[in-house]
């Protein structure tokens, strides 16, 4: 019984450490949190004001994005000074239109890379 609330808690609970990736990686890691470290090398604000933080190339031929949504744009005053810069990206990556992604919805979520 302790291990089955053990293995519920392990479930529920944030990773403290997620591993560090290329954005080249992130697309076998649908599901987890992870950490995507990589050159940002476009970003772009959609007509639906979507900002799209995009690695691996330019649209539609990048490899990896970072997504954020109309509603969470103040909170990331000076994303478009990462453009070029190295960066980090932390959240759970999903499967968008056929490439992975990382919405984010904190500040903290994305960093300067150490």
């Amino acid at each position: 019984m302790l291990a089955l609330v053990l293995a519920a808690v392990a479930l529920v609970a944030p990773v403290k450490n997620p591993p560090t990736i290329t954005p080249a990686e992130a697309a076998k890691h649908i599901g987890e949190e992870v950490i995507v470290q990589g050159t940002v090398t476009q970003i772009v604000l959609s007509v639906n004001l979507t900002t799209h933080i995009n690695f691996g190339g330019i649209y539609p031929n990048h490899i990896f994005t970072a997504t954020i949504f109309k509603a969470k744009q103040t909170l990331f005053t000076g994303v478009k000074d990462l453009d070029g810069k190295v960066v980090q990206v932390q959240g759970v990556v999903r499967q968008y239109r056929g490439k992975p992604e990382i919405v984010l919805t904190e500040p903290t979520q994305i960093r300067p890379a150490e």
